[in-house]
């Protein structure tokens, strides 16, 4: 790995650790995000410091190149998250859409008890 894309990685990770470190003292994410993204931060500014376990495991798998292995394992591990984040997600749309019907049946009930009533 060249010393220009190691240096852009260690820098990138480290501003990336630090930037998530004061979103979460900021209270801006829930704590089940904000392990994930410390320790994929944690991961990164590791693979900047280390760039031998990059090329090591590039090297055993026959990938050519240590920084497509790097960009392939990111890619990977952002999808798994995106995926994750898209069934959470699916599941509070859901819920939404139960309480806003739950909500309007109510109102409905109570309309319907005020007419019998007045």
């Amino acid at each position: 790995m060249n010393g220009l894309l190691r240096t852009v990685l260690f820098s990138g990770a480290v501003i990336t650790l630090i930037y998530f470190i004061f979103k979460i003292r900021k209270n801006r994410l829930q704590i089940n995000y904000a392990i994930f993204w410390s320790l994929f931060s944690v991961l990164l500014v590791l693979l900047g410091a280390f760039p031998e376990i990059v090329s090591w495991a590039a090297g055993l798998l026959g990938i050519k190149s240590p920084a497509n292995l790097l960009y392939l394992g990111i890619i990977f591990i952002l999808i798994i998250k995106l995926f994750t984040t898209t069934i959470k997600l699916s599941k509070m749309d859901r819920q939404i859409t139960e309480l806003a019907q739950h909500i309007a049946l109510k109102e409905a009930e109570e309309e319907n008890s005020e007419n019998r009533q007045g």
